[in-house]
């Protein structure tokens, strides 16, 4: 019987903000290559101890960064992660690795993911840092932190475009 390894969520969105507005040196940025967000989100929930996972019957089956020349798309492309994250496991696989399912807004924590859609496919990804409710309890908003246009806490409101709610389960190893 397999068992779901917890994802830490304070240690993720600690992360996150630690390097919302900076770039860790340990990581390429891909800023100058379209876009630097989602190789920050990967790191962001690498930092909440999801494992790399290297099990994947081929490189976007597989998430992984070791350097720019030993890393998969699915670490640093945002359409190329939703489709991993969202299809690597569910309620009846058995993979190594991440296990997330598509969520509805009202169902968001921190530490879970915010894609922007187009046309079908993700181009942006984001990480919620903060739930903000009101006296009662009563969903306000979200505040997220991304890279490529540098934000932290940002209020998700404030975004614009179609978007994909994803929450991150744990993993399996």
């Amino acid at each position: 019987m397999r068992i779901l390894n917890e994802y830490n969520r304070e240690a993720a969105v600690d992360y996150a903000r630690r390097w919302a507005l900076y770039r860790n040196p340990k990581y390429k940025d891909y800023d100058p290559w379209g876009g630097d967000c989602t190789n920050y989100i990967s790191q962001c929930i690498h930092a909440g101890k999801i494992p790399f996972d290297h099990d994947g019957k081929d490189i976007m089956h597989k998430w992984y960064w070791y350097s720019d020349s030993s890393r998969t798309p699915t670490w640093t492309s945002a359409d190329a992660f939703g489709r991993y994250i969202l299809n690597n496991n569910g309620y009846q696989t058995s993979n190594y690795g991440i296990y997330a399912t598509l969520a509805d807004y009202d169902e968001l924590e921190k530490g879970d993911l915010v894609q922007l859609i187009y046309e079908g496919s993700a181009y942006h990804t984001m990480i919620i840092s903060e739930v903000i409710l009101d006296n009662r309890n009563y969903l306000i908003d979200y505040l997220v932190c991304q890279h490529t246009e540098d934000l932290i806490d940002f209020p998700l409101s404030e975004k614009e475009g179609e978007r994909r709610y994803i929450k991150i389960f744990g993993y399996y190893k």
